[in-house]
């Protein structure tokens, strides 16, 4: 007989759901944390719905950055819709273009729940529609827009969110609608609203201020913004006189009044609506008038707060008795930004700012506006960039030098700099300035080379690309040589700790080389070379001719101005190498023999010990896809000597002629087909199977069909096949895999995760007059023997994952 007395009670069977719910209730909180920030945001949303235990911590991630974006919205009859085509639809007078019913339900959350807003770390808001174009678009488009988010009920929902956003750490406004954008700003700097933490970081891109946004200033210090983004906008929007008139081919954004297109981010075009300047309009076209416009937002406003009446009712419930509009703010809000956060800034970034629309420009405040910047002190400051002076309306004053007078005195007193971007030819002036300013010159440099850890400078694109070397006779051009070489001969060779380097915009080739000389005694860990060419040789040949050998069509490129590259001796020059002397002394040597090493040798010689990242980018006579020319071995051989290289970006030039025809287009559309769930792909037809081989068979026994029959020809999609096969994005990976793979060292490939090299693509749109390419990245880790590990992409700037990767990962910021 057995003994039961000390059996344990059988175990109570659970279902995998228990047994699930008793493990996550059993973890401490840290880990329930880690669990999830690590799930995608769909799950997120579903563990916050059905797990009590998981909620909490869901619902910090998921409200841990908010976006206020509007929509474009149909009120055509559905039955009506189905047989329009959506692009046909847009900017008609029964599609609200700019419809905030997201912006007001999300903003309806955080003022009712708050728990949730408190949760609240990051704010974004933009326009739903992708940002203007920065060369086409940006110099014509105004952001004064006021039929946009102009409802009053909006900000007033927006004032009580904001009471209830007490962690907002970090504002960007990329786009945004200027009566919103305004409201936003007013709100999170005013420094009466409650908070636990002040705002750190503030974005403006593309969009304007109205008069009143920073009323509340007076003499009060904006207290704890640390870091201060201005960038890609018109200076004018951020001054509050009364805005300019409308000039021929400008515009603005609008809800209702003209259909008008625009670049849609992906290598096409789109249709918005816009008010547009009467100037030059063709008599029959309707030009809406301000009034006009604002009866169309009334109207979409009225219907929008229809559908919304839950929230109409919260808002008259609960207004604030506060009217900010008729509060006065700085003429110049920038100014007055710089001026009152000046005590705790430590990161400031002026980034491609359009100083001026045409060359005598009265709105052009941009000499008074940087003398005013260089008499300002930020004791903490650690980056001071104004960047991309690359074009002739982004051009600094001519009397505007880094190193001279006024912001001379600014670096020294500012003595801890880590980052520092400026043109390259403004650094030094042309002449000589007096001793005494040489000697405080040359004691700035020595300062800065024991501090600065990232440094970069551009020059003013040239639309032709860049030279072999400078020989342009004008004085104009002889001055800016002069102020480059200044830069090279007199700042770079000083430097000491510099780990990154970013040289853009039109620099010819041999400065190039020459700024890479002078860094000898930096550890350089990151080289970003971009400019109109590929900056480290030609691989189309002189005027492109090899280019023109391939692809059939008629090119829309200017390959004129390309110098041709003399493969002979370039092989020469590298087979016979270059050494370096155990006692370098740099002394700049212009001008690109013939028998010149490629410019990537001489980064090898310099820097390949130290180099981790290097961005090679320009399209004009990048390396074509598939179809190397005999001179880019030679150009290119160098890289497998960067033995630490975990990062590669580079240009390819992608042949998309196909029976005809340039199929950029469909190219496109099956990329992004073929990342969306949502659509249907290309079907593919393949060609019939092959027969087998037939058995020897007697002349005779052929049956005679007569004379001048052709047998049926299989039917097939040829482009179709050709899609799917050279095109599609594994198709592409494996291409770009096999065509740089042998070019990178077998040491770094070898390494965990290999390298990660970006191919980057231009394409779109290529019309005579009527040009939209956009810049598609694709990533793939590259391992031993050129396996492809993974691959992302084609992926364009404005993708959703990848516009948000490089908002966060946006250094000194």
């Amino acid at each position: 007989m057995t003994d039961t007395s000390n059996a344990r009670p059988a175990p109570i069977a659970q279902s995998p759901e228990d047994c699930l719910l008793s493990t996550l209730e059993s973890l401490p909180e840290e880990l329930l944390q880690l669990v999830a920030s690590y799930l995608p945001s769909d799950a997120l949303k579903n563990a916050a719905l059905v797990s009590s235990t998981l909620n909490r911590h869901a619902t910090d991630f998921l409200w841990q950055h908010v976006c206020l974006a509007d929509q474009w919205t149909s009120y055509y009859d559905p039955n009506e819709v189905r047989g329009l085509e959506r692009r046909l639809l847009r900017a008609r007078q029964n599609t609200d273009e700019h419809d905030d019913t997201p912006i007001i339900q999300k903003l309806f959350i955080l003022a009712t729940n708050p728990t949730i807003a408190s949760k609240v770390h990051a704010l974004t808001h933009r326009c739903h529609l992708p940002p203007p174009n920065i060369f086409d678009e940006l110099p014509n488009i105004h952001f004064h827009s006021e039929t946009l988010s102009r409802d009053n009920r909006i900000h007033e929902l927006l004032r009580l969110a904001v009471h209830n956003m007490v962690n907002v750490q970090t504002l960007r406004i990329v786009y945004g609608h200027m009566m919103l954008a305004s409201s936003l700003v007013a709100g999170f700097l005013d420094p009466e609203r409650p908070q636990r933490v002040p705002l750190r970081r503030l974005w403006l891109e593309s969009c304007a201020l109205s008069p009143y946004a920073l009323h509340f200033l007076g003499s009060r210090e904006v207290a704890g913004l640390e870091s201060l983004r201005i960038r890609r906008l018109d200076a004018a929007s951020l001054l509050s006189e009364r805005t300019r008139d409308l000039r021929y081919l400008e515009y603005r954004l609008s809800r209702g009044g003209m259909a008008y297109p625009i670049h849609d981010g992906a290598g096409g075009w789109t249709q918005t609506s816009a008010q547009l300047c009467a100037e030059g309009m063709a008599e029959e076209l309707i030009v809406y008038s301000d009034h006009e416009l604002r009866l169309h937002a009334d109207s979409f406003d009225a219907e929008m707060w229809n559908n919304l009446p839950e929230v109409e009712d919260f808002i008259l419930k609960n207004q604030l008795d506060v009217d900010e509009r008729d509060c006065g703010g700085p003429q110049n809000p920038m100014r007055g930004l710089l001026e009152h956060a000046a005590s705790s800034l430590t990161s400031l970034n002026l980034d491609w700012i359009y100083w001026r629309r045409q060359e005598l420009d009265p709105y052009d405040d941009s000499s008074a506006t940087l003398t005013h910047l260089a008499t300002l002190k930020f004791p903490n400051l650690r980056a001071f960039q104004l960047r991309n002076a690359v074009m002739q309306q982004t051009l600094l004053p001519e009397d505007t030098f880094l190193l001279e007078v006024a912001f001379l005195g600014f670096l020294e007193y500012h003595r801890k700099l880590q980052c520092l971007a400026w043109p390259m030819d403004r650094f030094y002036g042309h002449k000589q300035p007096s001793v005494d300013v040489q000697a405080r010159s040359r004691t700035v440099v020595a300062h800065l080379a024991t501090v600065l850890t990232e440094l970069r400078v551009d020059a003013h694109y040239t639309g032709d690309g860049e030279p072999f070397t400078d020989i342009r006779l004008t004085m104009p051009a002889h001055l800016e040589r002069i102020r480059r070489r200044r830069f090279i001969a007199e700042f770079a060779p000083h430097m000491r700790r510099l780990e990154r380097l970013k040289v853009e915009g039109g620099v010819p080739r041999d400065e190039k080389r020459e700024i890479l000389r002078a860094l000898h005694y930096c550890s350089l860990k990151k080289i970003v070379m971009i400019g109109v060419c590929f900056p480290v040789g030609n691989t189309w040949g002189h005027h492109g001719v090899e280019l023109k050998d391939l692809d059939e069509g008629p090119s829309l490129i200017d390959m004129q101005s390309l110098q041709g590259e003399d493969e002979p001796r370039i092989r020469e020059a590298y087979r016979r190498g270059s050494y370096m002397a155990n006692n370098f002394v740099f002394e700049p040597d212009y001008g690109w023999p013939a028998i010149q090493v490629p410019l990537l040798q001489t980064a090898v010689l310099h820097h390949a010990k130290t180099v981790e990242e290097l961005k090679i980018c320009g399209y004009h006579g990048c390396p074509i896809l598939s179809h190397a020319t005999p001179i880019t071995d030679p150009l290119l051989n160098s890289l497998r000597h960067f033995e630490n290289l975990k990062v590669l970006v580079m240009s390819f030039w992608l042949l998309t002629w196909f029976e005809s025809d340039y199929r950029d287009s469909e190219i496109i559309k099956f990329w992004m087909d073929s990342r969306s769930p949502s659509s249907t792909a290309l079907v593919v037809v393949t060609p019939p199977q092959s027969p087998p081989a037939d058995h020897p068979v007697d002349p005779g026994q052929f049956l005679s069909l007569g004379a001048g029959f052709a047998p049926p020809q299989p039917q097939f999609n040829r482009w179709a096949v050709a899609l799917k096969t050279s095109f599609s994005p594994s198709a592409l990976a494996y291409r770009v895999a096999r065509d740089i793979g042998p070019y990178l060292s077998p040491v770094a490939k070898n390494r965990p995760g290999g390298i990660r090299v970006r191919a980057s693509f231009c394409v779109g749109v290529r019309e005579e007059r009527h040009n939209a390419t956009d810049i598609f990245d694709l990533d793939v880790r590259i391992g031993m023997h050129d396996q492809v590990l993974e691959f992302t992409g084609p992926r364009e700037e404005g993708e959703k994952s990848r516009w948000w990767q490089k908002l966060e990962d946006r250094s000194w910021f």
